[in-house]
């Protein structure tokens, strides 16, 4: 008994060794490329940079609608960078809207370190600057996974005409938790991204997509959020964490939202 109590003491620091010190790359996981890279993407775009401070640059990809009705404002999830998350420009271009995705510091072409304050910092200074073109129009703040977080925190602190919230979770210690519910996430995470204490703040209509079959962010996490504030929380049955826009259901009601 004595032994196994001793190996459960092992595994309980190494897990939180790994929360402490592997966090950045189960978290972020950012792909870096060159100033020179070329984005391939089948629709027009501008690759658009912008200084939040003198020593760093944030990289940011436009993509224009027919006859546009205003802008999806796009925080991405973790991993890669703009190559893959501008793909999904068309599911808001199709609709007549413009959307503006940007690169996280420390992913893509962006320069700097990656961290809470600054990420928050710079996702507010890009809104400010890039709602400037879209005056009388609709603004929409999306956020994906990750980026749900950033995208509440902007909705909080800034004035727009709704949040779309895909995979959302409740807290970044609450996704730990459904894992390892025996480890203090909330006292070892370097990122905290407090969604459920934001969205309480957020005056605008909010809609949260999530899969019942999501074992990145569990579904559980997203439907715990929506009852924190007034969500529309929009079920996808068996959908996952990464799959949504292959249901009809995420762009039927998608359509609705943006009309």
């Amino acid at each position: 008994m004595l032994k196994f109590l001793k190996f459960l003491i092992i595994v309980f620091f190494l897990l939180v060794i790994i929360v402490l010190f592997f966090q950045d790359i189960v978290v972020l996981r950012p792909i870096k490329l060159p100033k020179e890279y070329v984005y391939k993407f089948d629709e027009p775009f501008e690759e658009i940079n912008f200084s939040p401070d003198s020593n760093t640059k944030i990289n940011g990809i436009l993509f224009r609608a027919k006859n546009s009705k205003g802008l999806v404002f796009y925080n991405h999830g973790n991993a890669d960078n703009l190559q893959r998350w501008g793909r999904h420009a068309a599911d808001f271009t199709k609709l007549g809207y413009d959307v503006f995705f940007y690169d996280y510091r420390g992913f893509g072409k962006s320069s700097g370190k990656f961290s809470e304050k600054e990420i928050l910092n710079d996702a507010v200074f890009l809104f400010d600057v890039i709602v400037k073109e879209y005056p009388g129009k609709k603004v929409i703040i999306y956020g994906r996974s990750l980026g749900t977080g950033i995208a509440t925190f902007v909705a909080k602190n800034r004035k727009a005409d709704a949040l779309i919230l895909e995979t959302p979770y409740y807290n970044m210690a609450d996704v730990g938790k459904s894992w390892l519910p025996f480890v203090p996430f909330e006292k070892f995470m370097k990122y905290k991204f407090p969604t459920n204490k934001w969205i309480k703040d957020v005056m605008i209509p909010i809609a949260i997509f999530h899969g019942t079959s999501d074992f990145v962010v569990p579904y559980k996490s997203g439907l715990k959020l929506s009852k924190t504030a007034h969500c529309k929380l929009i079920t996808i049955d068996g959908g996952s964490h990464k799959n949504l826009a292959r249901f009809p259901k995420y762009h039927a009601e998608l359509k609705i939202i943006l009309e």
